[in-house]
């Protein structure tokens, strides 16, 4: 088999719109697990939100998380690697937020656990779509980062779709160390940059001793570019964005078509 890893998107890849797993996903995956592949979920979300889909894909291996800020061994529940948002940086970030007023809303992510200053419609809507549940700080999350033992590990700013474009570009200009980029139709997600899922592909590339080129990466948003750029074959799905798109070697079909299994069967099982 070609390729010996694929590293996969969970939201918008192989999680349909309708917030459900394809019995064509699950056996394409099971299928290519069987044959000795290793099929690893990398996402943005924490590990608690994760792991309960990563049981119901019958993985059993590594997930990448924190948009690969973090890597966790399934079985174990362990952290098997991890790099954290700079204190002082991740501080001036939520500060730069909340300063924009109400429509722009800021998460971080500390110690496996999703924080807000208070709840609000936005907040709720994100968790509920991650069946997570969240803490409340009581202070600004800027305040909050800087008295907080745990160190960050990723900043989310929830907004209005039609607002992230500007707020990346901004962004990026005014912190040239973060890097910004959109998870979602209302979600921009920052991080250190230079922390992405390609650096956690190669980290487990290494681990598991595959040459990068023997990997598969999938993925629809534009925190999925790097880990498409460094694998053999980059994909990005039919319903990605369109940065997506540009960066990918192949344009499968969308999340709601099985485009996951599409992919497992042209590229991994055709032999078979």
């Amino acid at each position: 088999m070609k390729y010996k890893a694929i590293f996969c998107d969970f939201d918008g890849t192989i999680y349909r719109d309708d917030h459900t797993i394809s019995q064509v996903n699950k056996e394409a995956i099971r299928k290519y697990t069987q044959a000795g592949g290793k099929f690893v979920v990398s996402t943005g979300r924490l590990f608690s939100a994760i792991y309960p889909k990563t049981q119901e894909l019958g993985l059993d291996g590594d997930v990448i998380v924190y948009q690969g800020a973090g890597v966790y061994d399934i079985k174990t529940k362990k952290q098997v690697f991890g790099q954290y948002f700079k204190r002082e940086d991740a501080a001036k970030a939520l500060e730069y937020i909340e300063d924009m007023g109400d429509g722009y809303v800021p998460l971080v992510y500390i110690n496996d656990t999703c924080h807000a200053q208070a709840a609000n419609e936005y907040v709720d809507a994100f968790v509920s779509i991650c069946n997570v549940d969240y803490k409340t700080t009581g202070i600004p999350l800027s305040k909050y980062v800087l008295e907080c033992e745990d160190m960050p590990v990723k900043v989310l700013v929830l907004m209005q779709g039609e607002l992230c474009d500007e707020f990346v570009k901004k962004g990026g200009e005014i912190f040239p160390q973060l890097a910004f980029m959109r998870s979602h139709t209302f979600v921009v997600e920052i991080i250190t940059k230079g922390i992405n899922k390609g650096l956690a592909v190669k980290w487990l590339c290494d681990k598991y001793g595959i040459d990068v080129g023997d990997t598969i990466a999938l993925g629809d948003s534009e925190n999925d570019i790097a880990m498409i750029e460094t694998a053999g074959l980059g994909v990005a799905m039919g319903n990605a964005m369109p940065k997506v798109k540009a960066a990918a070697d192949y344009i499968a079909d969308t999340n709601d078509n099985d485009g996951v299994a599409k992919v497992i069967y042209k590229f991994c099982l055709s032999e078979a």
